[in-house]
């Protein structure tokens, strides 16, 4: 129960966020919750860590451009009534970071090599994406091996 209480929390002041944000922030993340059926969440595991995969090999990932992906994470929580909750978050220090990931989004997810790859994210984690989740904005964010 306390497990249930702490994942609407989250949920609920995500929401809450989005709909206070202010419509001139700048977008410099994206994220989603999924509530995944027990069952499921093999399969789910697997093209998440595949679509990571993805970013991993498309993405500059340097951190001397300020405009690179700084962190991407995707976390799994315990079953609560037969289902898992995950949480994903991207995060881009600046907006032209995210508008970076959306161009190579747009650049290679018709590829051969990675067509199958969001076929699967849209099949198979896809249904079960929270679409009222959906993240926009960091509110805080910490990488303790980056700080100055």
């Amino acid at each position: 129960m306390k497990n249930l209480l702490v994942i609407m929390s989250f949920i609920l002041i995500s929401v809450s966020t989005s709909i206070r944000s202010d419509n001139h922030a700048a977008q410099t993340n994206w994220g989603a919750v999924l509530k995944v059926p027990v069952d499921k969440t093999n399969a789910v595991d697997q093209v998440l860590k595949n679509w990571g995969n993805w970013i991993k090999e498309t993405h500059p990932l340097d951190s001397k451009d300020e405009n690179n992906l700084a962190s991407l994470s995707i976390t799994k929580g315990e079953p609560v009534d037969e289902h898992v909750y995950y949480v994903i978050v991207e995060i881009y220090p600046t907006a032209k970071g995210l508008q970076n990931h959306r161009s190579i989004y747009q650049q290679t997810s018709g590829t051969d090599k990675y067509k199958g790859v969001f076929s699967e994210l849209r099949s198979v984690a896809g249904p079960y994406f929270i679409s009222t989740a959906t993240q926009r904005h960091t509110v805080y964010h910490l990488v303790p091996s980056m700080k100055d």
